[in-house]
């Protein structure tokens, strides 16, 4: 089933100079009931991890305890998301947010599992799944009795998931023959169901090479044969999470387990992707939230030369950075969830920018928080370095930023690239920020006017070949990047004002969120107008 018919995204309209200030304006809050339900289900989740999850014995072990799979079974979290018909809450994308965003500030490991489960490896069938699919696997998916795992990447396909090798034959009864190896795949060696992207026949190109084949998609069970796991990993961090080999060698599925139509699984596992993008955001903020509270108690009881260390300068400018990064990466996953949830707007470069501005903002914020921390940061006894450790991983997650940012910079200027453009219609302001913070309004309504311009040159120059122009698009979509968050920022404190809930510190935190992002959309702004591409490509490039 296609997605719904919607209208083009916010951060798509800024690539052309346009604000569509709808989209974002007013921040689309939950009803108060459903905000009610959601800190009630945080409040479960939070009691029974604290009493629940020994992160540190999980990172030291590098298993992961059967009690806790157990655990989150008995909550039902495993069903998080599917509908109710089916055995599931039917919560939505802002619940979802906020429960990996609660289990992950104790244990990202634990949130790993639960988010591999329900943000990509059973999300094809939401997507695209039947009616008999759905009632087949959804209710056993939704009480535990089936844990999934997505299964796309491959040796020779990475981030070039297009060059998949794995591949799918059709017998004469109507089933399918998998033949192939995943590798690194999340949950691999405790699921027992896989979402599996295979090459499949080209009916129309019956003796088409492999890699001209399309590919489909498919939902296998563990026990269908001739599956064969391979050992854990041995891994940097998320050490408690189960990534290992899963290889297929003559494993027969019959037809009826085929996800959408044959030939458009590529499509599909971008759509699921998509989706699980800003669940990886709520993971970085409540990472990136333990180790600010942890630096906070540290700054305060430290003392050297006579006084807490909270009390100099250099250590007050890290810890305002972490508030203020934290501020933004809640405002752009929140935003996020609830424009996916509303359905209304196109999503995907939206959700490219919150992963790859939450990912890169925990890496500074436990790094910052190590650095507050010292020598006690540096101790395996304190949760600061394995912080960092499972950190890292999130850029690489579900597509690396350097990946997404070729996406999100293509994507948009595909428009311009075509001539399809649409003009800005008169002077372009973001409508709806409250008045308190018109200043702030107006830096982002000239940032967006110096982005369109810097676009329209780029395309100028570069023309239809603007997508091998790595060094130009990493460039935008740091911009784009940074102005969505801007407008996410702008956006959450307006409500807050506009609710009478803002507090003097929420509002310098919001100013300084936006003047950080201000400073880093100018230094791309800058890099653009007086490129080192020249000395970049001379010193990075092969070898003689």
């Amino acid at each position: 089933m296609p997605p719904p018919d919607r209208r083009g995204g916010f951060v798509r309209s800024l690539f052309e100079g346009r604000i569509e200030s709808e989209a974002v304006l007013p921040f689309p809050l939950p009803d108060a009931e459903t905000l009610e339900t959601i800190a009630a289900v945080e409040e479960m989740v939070r009691e029974w991890a604290d009493g629940a999850i020994d992160p540190a014995a999980i990172d030291r072990d590098k298993t992961f305890p059967p009690e806790v799979l157990e655990g989150l079974s008995e909550l039902g979290l495993y069903g998080l998301t599917i509908p109710e018909a089916h055995g599931g809450a039917g919560m939505g994308a802002w619940s979802y947010a906020k429960v990996m965003e609660t289990l992950a500030h104790r244990c990202a490991s634990t949130a790993t599992i639960l988010g591999a489960h329900l943000g990509i490896g059973l999300k094809g069938l939401l997507l695209d799944g039947t009616p008999e699919q759905k009632e087949r696997w959804l209710p056993r998916l939704a009480s535990g009795e089936l844990i999934a795992a997505f299964a796309l990447t491959e040796a020779e396909a990475g981030s070039d998931a297009a060059a998949l090798r794995t591949r799918a034959e059709a017998l004469p009864d109507g089933s399918w023959k998998l033949n192939g190896t995943k590798i690194w795949i999340t949950n691999g060696g405790i699921a027992n169901c896989f979402t599996v992207f295979a090459r499949t026949p080209d009916p129309e190109r019956p003796d088409a090479p492999l890699l001209e084949r399309p590919i489909s998609a498919f939902f296998v069970e563990k026990d269908a044969g001739g599956i064969t796991i391979g050992k854990p990993e041995d891994k940097m961090g998320l050490c408690g999470s189960s990534t290992t080999e899963v290889a297929f060698e003559d494993t027969i599925v019959a037809s009826q387990a085929m996800l959408g139509e044959r030939g458009q699984g590529f499509k599909l596992a971008l759509r699921i992707l998509n989706g699980g993008r800003h669940g990886l955001a709520a993971c970085c903020v409540g990472q990136a939230k333990l180790s600010r509270s942890g630096a906070v108690v540290h700054a305060r009881e430290r003392v050297q030369y006579g006084r807490s260390i909270g009390e100099f300068g250099m250590v007050q400018e890290m810890l305002a950075a972490m508030d203020a990064d934290i501020y933004a990466m809640e405002a752009g996953t929140w935003l996020t969830a609830a424009m996916m949830e509303r359905g209304e707007h196109e999503t995907m470069l939206e959700a490219a920018c919150t992963k790859m501005y939450a990912t890169e903002k925990l890496w500074s914020v436990a790094n910052d928080a190590l650095q507050v921390t010292g020598g006690t940061g540096f101790m395996r006894e304190y949760p600061y370095e394995r912080i960092l450790r499972d950190a890292r991983i999130n850029m690489i997650f579900e597509g690396t930023n350097q990946v997404l940012r070729m996406m999100l910079g293509s994507q948009g200027l595909r428009a311009l690239v075509r001539g399809e453009a649409r003009p800005p219609d008169g002077e372009e302001s973001l409508q709806g920020v409250h008045e308190a913070f018109a200043a702030e309004r107006e830096v982002f309504d000239a940032l967006v006017a110096s982005f369109a311009e810097r676009c329209r040159r780029t395309v100028e120059r570069h023309g239809k070949e603007v997508r091998e122009a790595q060094f130009a698009l990493h460039r935008l979509s740091d911009m784009a990047m940074c102005l969505w968050q801007i407008a996410a920022v702008l956006s959450r404190v307006s409500a807050a004002e506009t609710g009478g809930q803002a507090s003097d510190r929420e509002r310098d935190v919001a100013r300084l969120s936006c003047r950080r992002l201000e400073r880093e959309f100018r230094i791309a702004l800058m890099d653009e107008e007086r490129p080192l591409d020249e000395w970049v490509a001379r010193v990075g490039g092969p070898t003689p």
